[in-house]
């Protein structure tokens, strides 16, 4: 054992830690173990590499222009998940008992509210009697407004298959062969005039992509026309103004569309079930830019939002290109869409045929009535698709959406009465059936809050743009309740707990028959001193797959149950060192296979106030049985960008960010991340299959602030 690892360990038995994250980093700016916590959700139910910069500009926004807890804005509080619904109820009950309140020190008077969790939501809240209205002049912008530009590298050291097959026969290797570099390049500018005015655009090119057809041969050349972009392989602006008299919002470019409680309409990032139990309602934000390198779910085009007294009205026309697999048909010759290819990845030549292939024109509005107590508003979105979706021969795929056009529209509400809120959303689709949400908090006192949600997707809804609160991948074939629970039984701690029963009326990849699931969450946290906090969390799911015997030769019905115990520690040592420790224990088991896994691991991080760099590390050792028994956790990076690895099989992980400020208006990063493993002869599959047992990332990251 190496002296490093002896320190890194002794550390972990000695210090309990908490992560609090250098400044304009990504970790400060989501500093909440909800927003964590929902990462690695999100990252266990699916594949896709999801970008998360929307959520983080509000964080960078609201760190320079501080939420009043007086004003009619408090509830961005919750939207940025620094407090809960119980913790909002108290403050509109103190507020209309005692008045404004006017100190930090008045804030820990309020139900809920300690001194740590005032320093952790400080730098986001103020104490103003009202939120103050700008108004500002044309020459204003440009005299006072902010520049902002970010530049990226990043690559895999260690060669992967992919490019290591001859250069001159990609042809040969369709769906392996990268035709571009193992660099990964990312470009960012902003324009920010007080959250009035901005503008911005994203560029992008992912490892194996390329941006230059003169490395490739001529056969590859004609197979892929004109699918490669000179400027990079994923470009993004937009234009933004606000708060012009009764015009609201008005955006140019690539924008999100989030109403109701995402049934309907919805875009742009939402978040889930996760260990704040309440946590369940959505606060749509209408239009919002796309800061994002999510490469499909977009809008681009325009949108506008109109608002008169208690009347909001928004309207928007987007058309865009996106990925898809195309099928022709035989012996008519036709081009149907068989499914969406969400992945972003153009590295190979069948990637690239997929390259916006299908043309989107969509078009839509909301309008909604918006008052103290009661909200409710329509929402309507068409759609025609360049190419039309084709009926496929899969069972579970019979209530498909078929044809080129579709409409979906949908009533949402909210109302408050007393202790209780109310919320939901109806919504369906031409011919299709009508899904619905329902749900409601009831606070008991100011240490309770009970929360419920019942929900009924049908079959055969189907939705492009939509986001609700669901278990599985998509809004439909789901029924579900589920209820959760917060109380603060006495100061210092709360406890959180939810049970989730879900059932799927007709069969769904992977699962051959109608299914149900459940899935509970207990999780009790503990800070009995001020710089130091603790959770233990217990979560087991029951849930069903097909299992294919020795001798079975149809699939057969298989439950599984996952159960996983964690406990995690954070600790502030000084102001400019903290630290923060996990175990995690998991076990997996589906009829007579049993799978374990258990994660360690330790961070600590330096950011000294009179210097100007700043780093944080974290060694990891894990094991695990096989891929099912994998364990996520959220990692520390760069500005803007996000990591939650699957740590699997057996070995150790380690990674290094390094900050360093050359003045006010310039930073550099440098990120290292290293995974080794025990027994390993190679990493990956397929295409991204590497020969040994070691994987080494390295990023360097450049910002310019003006």
């Amino acid at each position: 054992m190496t002296m490093l690892r002896s320190i890194l360990i002794l550390t972990g038995l000695v210090f309990p830690m908490l992560l609090v994250a250098q400044e304009n980093d990504s970790t400060i700016l989501i500093g909440s173990e909800f927003i964590t916590d929902q990462l690695e959700n999100i990252s266990s139910s699916t594949d896709l590499s999801i970008d998360y910069s929307d959520l983080l500009e509000d964080y960078l926004y609201y760190k320079e222009n501080p939420i009043s807890v007086n004003g009619d804005n408090a509830h961005k509080l919750v939207d940025l998940f620094l407090i809960n619904e119980l913790q909002l109820n108290n403050i509109h009950q103190y507020i209309s008992d005692y008045g404004s309140i006017r100190s930090q020190a008045e804030l820990s008077a309020v139900e809920g509210f300690d001194r740590g969790i005032i320093e952790k939501i400080s730098p986001f809240i103020s104490f103003s009697a009202k939120e103050k209205r700008n108004n500002y002049h044309f020459k204003d912008i440009f005299k006072y407004g902010r520049h902002r530009f970010i530049v990226r590298y990043s690559q895999i050291l260690e060669q992967s298959l992919a490019y290591k097959l001859p250069k001159d026969s990609a042809e040969y290797y369709p769906g392996k062969r990268y035709l571009g570099s193992p660099q990964k390049y990312y470009a960012r500018y902003s324009f920010d005039f007080n959250k009035k005015v901005k503008s911005g655009f994203t560029l992008e090119k992912d490892a194996g992509e390329t941006i230059t057809r003169s490395s490739l041969s001529d056969s590859t050349k004609m197979l892929i026309g004109d699918k490669i972009s000179p400027i990079s392989d994923f470009l993004s602006a937009y234009i933004y103004l606000s708060d012009i008299k009764f015009l609201k919002k008005i955006i140019v470019g690539d924008y999100h569309l989030e109403f109701g409680q995402g049934l309907t309409l919805w875009s742009g990032l939402s978040f889930g079930k996760s260990a704040d139990a309440t946590l369940i309602k959505k606060y749509g934000r209408g239009i919002v830019p796309n800061t994002s390198v999510n490469e499909n779910r977009f809008m681009r085009g325009g949108a506008v939002s109109l608002g008169f007294n208690k009347l909001e009205i928004s309207g928007f026309y987007s058309t865009n290109n996106i990925d898809a697999n195309i099928m022709v048909t035989k012996p008519e010759g036709s081009e149907l869409i068989s499914g969406l290819v969400e992945t972003g990845n153009h590295r190979t030549i069948n990637e690239l045929l997929d390259r916006k292939v299908m043309k989107v024109q969509s078009f839509g509005g909301d309008i909604s009535f918006k008052s103290n107590k009661l909200s409710i508003g329509i929402t309507g979105i068409h759609n025609v698709f360049g190419l039309s979706f084709s009926q496929s021969g899969e069972v579970y795929k019979k209530f498909y959406f078929q044809g080129n056009q579709l409409t979906n529209a949908g009533l949402h509400f909210t109302f408050n009465h007393k202790s209780m809120r109310f919320f939901g959303e109806a919504s369906g689709s031409g011919k299709q059936g009508i899904s619905a949400l329902i749900g409601t908090n009831l606070f008991i006192g100011n240490r309770v809050v009970l929360s419920s949600l019942y929900r009924n997707y049908s079959k055969d809804n189907y939705n492009l743009f939509n986001n609700p609160f669901r278990e599985g991948s998509s809004s439909r074939n789901e029924k579900g309740i589920y209820l959760g629970i917060k109380i603060l039984p006495i100061p210092k701690v709360s406890i959180d707990g939810y049970a989730d029963f879900v059932s799927f009326p007709w069969i769904k990849y992977g699962v051959s028959f109608p299914s149900k699931g459940t899935e509970y969450l207990l999780q009790i946290n503990y800070s009995p001193i001020r710089d130091l906090n603790i959770y233990l969390r217990l979560k087991t799911e029951h849930k069903s797959k097909n299992y294919n015997g020795d001798f079975d030769f149809t699939p057969q019905t298989a439950d599984y149950s996952k159960r996983s115990f964690r406990i995690h520690s954070n600790y502030v040592l000084f102001n400019s060192l903290s630290f923060k420790n996990r175990i995690e224990i998991l076990v997996y088991e589906k009829t007579n296979n049993k799978e374990y896994g258990y994660l360690f691991y330790q961070d600590i991080n330096f950011h000294p106030d009179n210097l100007a760099f700043s780093l944080n590390l974290r060694y990891a050792i894990f094991s695990t049985d096989g891929w099912d028994s994998r364990i996520y956790a959220y990692e520390n990076d760069v500005l803007y960008a996000f990591s939650v690895p699957a740590y699997y099989d057996k070995g150790q992980r380690f990674y290094l960010n390094i900050k360093y400020s050359l003045s006010n208006r310039f930073d550099l990063w440098l990120r290292i991340a290293r995974s080794a493993f025990r027994d390993k002869k190679h990493i990956g599959s397929g295409a991204d299959i590497i020969q040994g047992k070691h994987k080494t990332e390295v990023k360097v990251q450049a910002k310019v602030k003006l």
